[in-house]
């Protein structure tokens, strides 16, 4: 036992050492009866009111004194009780581990403690020692006087009843029951039961979460760490399972498609897994859900098997259905042009709805006098414009119009009064460019929008009738290559030789 560091108390009064203790601390005539307090300053109270007065330093009644009478007897009183209070620790202590071996047989235990004889503390065999010759005294002394020993026994003064009463309480024990009670754990349950019981509340109807989880949530494999080593409670262990993040964070559902893609990898570990499980089975299902509406969408994903796994997985755990915006995402993510062959020429191009999105864009752009990038909005690419329509967060007909309204910057008001009711420019310029295609003697659609004869044809001063767009035409250098050309020239050229008379 570590040697007691004794503070001086010279000079004092039994009220200076007694200073700042509840319930007015130890009584300087009855100090010695304080050393068995379970208050540790009670303890250290009483032991230097008895050094002071077994130095003579205080008297009997806790004041400071210079008298020596009671030395002697001071220097007894303390001595006795050091060792009495040596002694009640080591017997506290001997006492447990008797009590826990007596549980354990009771419980049909192995027992916790096996060599505990050969342990027993000195103290506690010198106590045992003397009780019994004191007892063996006290009967022989009962016999010679014809009477039993217990007519010897000193009667128990109030102090002494009310302090054996307290031990008895204090040393009770609750009766055994499943689990853990009051912060004690049942006794002689090793490690693998106290988890056994702990699993046992996890799996109730409170949370049935079974092993599985435990053994692989880290937060929760912490707490059921904690319950055997730190002996919690029951209670204890509910608390801190509904308080981890983990545990809020996912909802019911959650939690049970967890337990199976758990099961599954511990499957997968030992070699066992062999498509035959609920979590298998959904995956399969899903992957085929992603790769169908991947093939509607346009997206390479429908012929990535890694892409396809990946997506399921997210969307078995996450618990979310086909067209949740997340799957649509990660969906339209991988929108990009596919490569093919036809007649042993290598293609590429878009597929599913991201084509017709693209076409629809190439439409309105060559209807407007446009390129595709031209009217894409800000720095986007094509890919990007797909995929924002594809999710919803660009609207194809917002693209239509903006491409109209960047027509109609430099157009005559007409033009862009009818570019803002929803006419796009090859409709407003329709008339004139079928009358320009004839003349030309070329395609219509090979005739720019922004061709700056076509545009003539319209102007602030209103727009011109076809037999003046006509004469315009006529000056122009392309018009002079066309057989119409050639056949006016020439009946120009006859009509003159008829007004000499040279022809009939």
């Amino acid at each position: 036992m570590a040697e007691k560091k004794t503070v001086s108390s010279a000079g004092l009064s039994a009220k200076d050492i007694n200073a700042g203790i509840p319930g007015g601390g130890v009584d300087p005539r009855n100090a010695a009866a304080y050393l068995n307090s379970d208050d540790p300053r009670l303890v250290e109270a009483a032991r230097r009111i008895l050094l002071a007065q077994s130095s003579g330093e205080m008297d009997l009644n806790g004041n400071p004194s210079s008298a020596v009478a009671r030395r002697e007897e001071s220097t007894r009183l303390t001595t006795e009780a050091d060792e009495k209070f040596t002694g009640k620790l080591e017997q506290e202590a001997y006492d447990k581990k008797v009590k826990a071996n007596k549980d354990a047989e009771k419980s049909g235990y192995q027992v916790p403690y096996p060599n505990l004889t050969a342990e027993k503390p000195a103290s506690v065999a010198a106590t045992e020692n003397k009780t019994l010759s004191k007892t063996q005294s006290s009967a022989a002394s009962a016999a010679a006087l014809g009477l039993s020993a217990s007519d010897l026994a000193r009667p128990s003064t109030v102090v002494e009843k009310v302090a054996s009463d307290a031990a008895k309480t204090k040393d009770q024990v609750p009766p055994k029951c499943s689990g853990k009670s009051k912060g004690k754990t049942t006794p002689a349950l090793t490690d693998a039961e106290q988890r056994e019981q702990a699993l046992g509340v996890a799996e109730g109807a409170d949370f049935a979460l079974p092993e599985t989880i435990f053994n692989n949530v880290p937060s929760l494999k912490t707490i059921l760490d904690r319950y055997v080593a730190e002996d919690w409670t029951a209670d204890k262990l509910r608390k801190a399972i509904r308080d981890d993040v983990w545990y809020r964070q996912n909802s019911g559902a959650i939690k049970q498609r967890y337990v199976q893609l758990f099961n599954y990898r511990d499957l997968v570990k030992t070699g066992q897994a062999q498509g035959t499980t609920q979590y298998e089975q959904d995956i399969v299902k899903l992957e085929r859900q992603i790769a169908d509406k991947a093939r509607q969408v346009g997206s390479a994903i429908a012929s990535d098997p890694t892409a396809l796994r990946k997506a399921a997985e997210n969307m078995y755990i996450t618990n979310v259905g086909i067209d949740d915006a997340m799957v649509t995402d990660f969906i339209a993510a991988a929108i990009r042009p596919i490569g093919g062959t036809i007649g042993g020429v290598g293609t590429e191009g878009y597929s599913g709805q991201a084509l017709k999105d693209y076409q629809a864009i190439q439409s309105i752009a060559r209807a407007n006098g446009f390129r595709v990038k031209d009217i894409i909005p800000g720095a986007m690419t094509e890919r990007q414009v797909l995929e924002g329509i594809a999710t919803g967060r660009l609207d194809a007909n917002r693209i239509e119009q903006d491409a109209r309204k960047l027509a109609a910057q430099g157009q005559p008001q007409y033009v862009r009064d009818l570019l803002g009711q929803g006419y796009n420019l090859d409709q407003v310029y329709a008339p004139y460019r079928q009358t320009m295609a004839n003349l030309l003697e070329i395609n219509a659609d090979e005739i720019d929008l922004n061709d700056s004869t076509l545009r003539s044809a319209i102007s602030d001063k209103g727009d011109m009738n076809v037999f003046d767009f006509k004469k315009t035409l006529k000056r122009d250098s392309r018009w002079q290559y066309t057989e119409n050309a050639k056949q006016e020239v020439s009946d120009i050229t006859l009509k003159i030789l008829r007004d000499f008379g040279f022809q009939g």
